[in-house]
C-alpha cells in the first residue's frame, strides 16, 4: 500500500474518490443482493457515507481503513459515538476497532487483519480497495480477503475502466478477466456501469478519453 499518496490525498479537502452521499451502485443494489442478516465488510472504507447508508438499511457494516485521517475524519464529521479497543496483529502491529452496536471501523492495514479480529463475511463491498492497489499487490489482496469469506459469500466489487495508455494509476485499470483471475473460485459478472468524466473536475483534467465505474457481482 503507498501510504505517502493516499496520506496526500487525504491532505486536499476535495476528492474525486470522496462522495457527498452513498454510492449510486450501493443503493440500487444493496437490497436485492445483500441480505441484513449477515455483516457487510468494507475493505478501505476511508471516510465513506457508504457506512452510513448500510447502517441505516439495517445492515452492520464492518470498515477497515489504513489512514488515520479518514478514520477520524470520518468519527468526528458524522458525530459518532463509538467505543474503541486496542489489538496486536500477529506481526505485532496496533489495531484499533472503533464500534457501536451497528457498525464497526478498524484502523488497521488490511492485510494485518484476520478472520481473528473481524470474523468472516458472507457479503463483500469493495468500492474503494481493489482499485488501489498496483498489480503485484492484487492477488495478495484477493488472497487475504477470501481467506475472511464464508461459504457462499458475495462480493459487490466497484473498479474503473479506462484506456490504461492514458493513465496509469491509482485508480487503477480492472478488467473482467484479471477479476475472474485474481478470484478463480468465484463467478464474476458485470451489473452496470457509468461515466464518471463530468462527475469531477479532478476527472476532467486528465482529459481521458473514456472512464467509466463499473460494478461486478463475485459469488462463490
Amino acid at each position: 500500500m503507498d501510504f505517502e499518496f493516499w496520506d496526500n490525498c487525504w491532505q486536499r479537502e476535495s476528492q474525486p474518490f470522496h462522495l457527498a452521499e452513498a454510492h449510486t451502485f450501493l443503493v440500487k443494489y444493496v437490497q436485492q443482493l445483500f441480505s441484513a442478516e449477515h455483516k457487510v465488510f468494507v475493505p478501505l472504507s476511508g471516510k465513506s457515507l457508504d457506512l452510513l447508508f448500510l447502517e441505516e438499511q439495517g445492515f452492520y457494516p464492518v470498515g477497515v481503513e489504513f489512514n488515520p485521517k479518514a478514520v477520524h475524519k470520518f468519527i468526528d464529521e458524522n458525530k459518532l459515538e463509538l467505543e474503541h479497543k486496542e489489538w496486536k496483529s500477529e506481526s505485532g502491529k496496533p489495531l484499533v476497532c472503533y464500534q457501536n452496536q451497528s457498525m464497526q471501523v478498524w484502523l488497521a492495514d488490511f492485510f494485518d487483519v484476520s478472520s481473528k479480529h473481524v470474523g468472516k463475511f458472507k457479503q463483500v463491498y469493495d468500492r474503494a480497495a481493489f482499485i488501489a492497489l498496483p498489480e503485484p499487490m492484487r492477488q495478495d489482496y484477493a488472497n487475504h480477503l477470501m481467506s475472511l469469506l464464508e461459504d457462499n459469500a458475495t462480493i459487490l466489487l466497484v473498479t474503473m475502466d479506462y484506456d490504461p495508455d492514458e493513465m496509469s494509476g491509482p485508480p487503477f485499470h480492472i478488467t473482467l478477466e484479471e477479476i475472474k483471475q485474481q478470484f478463480p473460485g468465484g463467478q464474476a459478472e458485470e451489473l452496470c456501469r457509468c461515466s464518471l468524466l463530468d462527475s469531477h473536475p479532478r476527472w476532467k483534467e486528465l482529459q481521458l478519453s473514456r472512464l467509466d465505474e463499473v460494478l461486478y457481482k463475485i459469488t462463490f
